[in-house]
This record gives C-alpha cells, sequence and structure tokens, in this order.
C-alpha cells in the first residue's frame, strides 16, 4: 500500500490509499500488468465495502481503513465483471465470472467460494462472461458474454445462500456485450454492446425482438456510424447515463421517454443533459453513479477522474433541448513516492493509466477507482 500525495484540482475529495491487492502474489507491488476492471459498492446505504474484480482475484475493501477484508482467487482464468446480490437478505452473496464461461457464487458470512455454475456452451472459442448483473428484487441474474449470448437465469435463497440455479432462457445477440444494467423502474435490462445499447423486457419471453436505442449523431465527426457502448448506468428512477465511446461525452436521458418514442423497436433519445468528456478514442472506461443520483465519475485513459455534481439538476420534467454540462472538477492522478517503484520504472506518474472503473459510495463520500495497471485508488471527501 502507497501513500500518495494528491495533485487533485478538486477541493473536496482527496485520494487516501492506492492499492496493489489484486497481484498473483498479493505482496507483489510490482506487478503492473494485471488489470483490474469492476468496482461495486455492497447495496446496502450503510456499507463501507466495495468489491473489486480483476486478474483471477476478487477483493471485498473496507474504504474508511483500506483493508483488504476477503480476498477470493480463482484458479481457472481470469476474472472481469462482479455483482452483489441485492434480493438476498443480508446482501451476503457476491457473483463473479470471466474466461472460464463460469459463475462463481462467494458467501462473504464464511468468507467461501460456495457454488459454480458453467453457462451452456457453444462452439464459439475464447468465450467469456463480460458482465454479471442481479435483479434488484427479483430471484434473477443476467449474464452477458463476449459473443452476444445474453442469459437470464432463476435461484432460490436457502440460509442466506443462492442455491439451485436454472437457466430460464437465452438471447443470442449479433454483438459483443460489454456491460448490463437493470432499470426497476421500467422493468427493462439496458445492454450495452459494441454495436449501440439495446434493452430486453422483462415481462417477455426470449423471442422477443430487441429494442435498439438511436443516439445523437457524433459531435466530433457526423460521418462516424460507430457506437460502441462502454458504460450504462442508472442515475436515478428512470434516468439513465450512457457513454458512446467516441462522441467525447456522456449523455443523460429518460428511459421512459425514449420508451415511448419508439417506432418498429427502435427508441429514440433525445437527451437532457450532455456531459462533456475526454476526448480520446479508447474505450472500456465505465461511470459510476453515487450520493443518490447527485454524483457522476469517470476516468480516463490519462488516469485524470473527472466528476459532475447533479445536485441542481431538475430530474422531474422532460427536457426538449439538451443543456451541455461540464465537469464539476477533474482529479489528477495521484503522485506516489516510492522508491522501490521508481527503481522497477514502475511509478504511477504517466500518462498510460486506463481507468477501468469508477465507483461512488452511497453517501458520497468515497470514490473507488480501478485502472488496468493493477490499482485501486480509494478518495475520500474531505
Amino acid at each position: 500500500m502507497d501513500e500518495p500525495s494528491s495533485t487533485s484540482s478538486a477541493t473536496e475529495f482527496t485520494s487516501a490509499r492506492l492499492l496493489r491487492c489484486h497481484s498473483k502474489r498479493d505482496d507483489n507491488p510490482f506487478d503492473d500488468v494485471t488489470q483490474i476492471w469492476q468496482a461495486v459498492f455492497q447495496p446496502s446505504k450503510e456499507s463501507t465495502l466495495v468489491a473489486t474484480c480483476g486478474g483471477n482475484t476478487v477483493c471485498v475493501i473496507e474504504v474508511e481503513t483500506a483493508v483488504v477484508m476477503y480476498r477470493y482467487t480463482y484458479d481457472n482464468g481470469l476474472l472481469y465483471t462482479i455483482s452483489w446480490s441485492a434480493a438476498c437478505p443480508n446482501n451476503n452473496i457476491l457473483a463473479t465470472g470471466g474466461t472460464s464461461n463460469t459463475i462463481v457464487f462467494i458467501d462473504l458470512f464464511t468468507n467461501a467460494a460456495y457454488l459454480q455454475y458453467r453457462l451452456s456452451q457453444n462452439t464459439c472459442t475464447n468465450l467469456f462472461i463480460n458482465s454479471i448483473v442481479f435483479h434488484p428484487y427479483e430471484k434473477k441474474l443476467f449474464c452477458g458474454q463476449n459473443n452476444g449470448g445474453l442469459y437470464v437465469l432463476s435461484y432460490n435463497i436457502e440460509n442466506n445462500r443462492i442455491v439451485n440455479i436454472k437457466e430460464i432462457c437465452s438471447v443470442c445477440l449479433d454483438s459483443e456485450i460489454i456491460g448490463l444494467e437493470y432499470s426497476s423502474r421500467n422493468d427493462c435490462l439496458l445492454i450495452a454492446t459494441n454495436t449501440g445499447l439495446k434493452g430486453w423486457n422483462n415481462n417477455q419471453n426470449t423471442d422477443q425482438v430487441l429494442l435498439n436505442f438511436e443516439f445523437p449523431d457524433n459531435p466530433r465527426d457526423k460521418n462516424r456510424n460507430d457506437e460502441i457502448i462502454d458504460s450504462v448506468t442508472i442515475v436515478k428512477n428512470s434516468w439513465i447515463a450512457t457513454k458512446v465511446a467516441t462522441h467525447g461525452v456522456i449523455y443523460i436521458f429518460n428511459l421512459n421517454l425514449a420508451l415511448i418514442n419508439m417506432e418498429n423497436n427502435k427508441c429514440f433519445v433525445n437527451p437532457a443533459y450532455v456531459l462533456n468528456w475526454s476526448k480520446t478514442e479508447n474505450y472500456y472506461m465505465n461511470c459510476g453513479v453515487g450520493d443518490n443520483g447527485k454524483l457522476l465519475a469517470c476516468g480516463d485513459d490519462k488516469g485524470e477522474i473527472w466528476i459532475y455534481s447533479f445536485e441542481k439538476l431538475n430530474f422531474n420534467y422532460y427536457k426538449t433541448d439538451a443543456e451541455v454540462i461540464g465537469a464539476k472538477s477533474i482529479f489528477k492522478w495521484p503522485k506516489i513516492s516510492n522508491s522501490h517503484l521508481k527503481k522497477k520504472n514502475l511509478d504511477t506518474d504517466d500518462d498510460n493509466i486506463v481507468v477501468a472503473k469508477c465507483a461512488i459510495s452511497h453517501n458520497g463520500k468515497y470514490i473507488v477507482c480501478v485502472t488496468l495497471n493493477n490499482l485501486v485508488c480509494i478518495y475520500t471527501l474531505d
């Protein structure tokens, strides 16, 4: 663990801790190749636990102390996604998955990976699970694969554990699934893919036609048609934040309104707010929302964290013209003082730090960012 000196331009947050807890050897400070992909806070509003996922490891970190409370190592491949169960009474179950096409269930009461479930196999090579999301109150789990396979699983709960996993249905998309988000207000699963944002109606059967969301033209180049959606998340109620990777902005739109404007399964998105973001051409940088929808954070490929405040935004009515909003603050990547890292040429003060995911605690006091060079950074509200 290293103590950084903050170079943030923000006054309300300071970087508190940097951790390298996903190395194959947990005491190896020189591993800068393990990629950490995901960070998710426990659903409980009082909790200060965040789960991170990357390499072949899951870590559960207590953010107030920056102590790794639990560390799970998977022997059969890499892990790309993780989700907390919200339907279990105590939110004690984690589900994770990755390259082996297998979901691993972890019980934090006993600190044990107690169950593995392998998705039905097809002929695709290099198949892996990109995203796992629990339904917020039904006993369902949604899983997305890199080859476009979307699975809906059911389960039972016994003794605070998820058991009896069954496949309800599966849908094949002609796209790579990058991420999943579930809107309980609209009973709709939002699917981020490399060919746009899709929607799956939870009330319909496996034969339904998926919804296609149409976003505004690329503000940087109207002749470009690429729509790689590398981030979709709920802001609050029916308000959605979506990042089209090469647009250089993050769109905030109302899902109710988009569904009303649907024609032949095409939903036309009229953003109420457009957040100016990085002009990078890279993708796989995922947003996070916290503090009851008042705060959004998204990292870039230079180690910067873009912070947006929604406190003064009105989410109670539909806007016809998009309002362009700049970041409230942009955190520069913290400089660290570690002579061993500098000797090994592994100091983190450079422009090649890709922040794969930002997660914000429910009370807005902590922001956790994970990078593709094996770092977990915890920012704390002053």
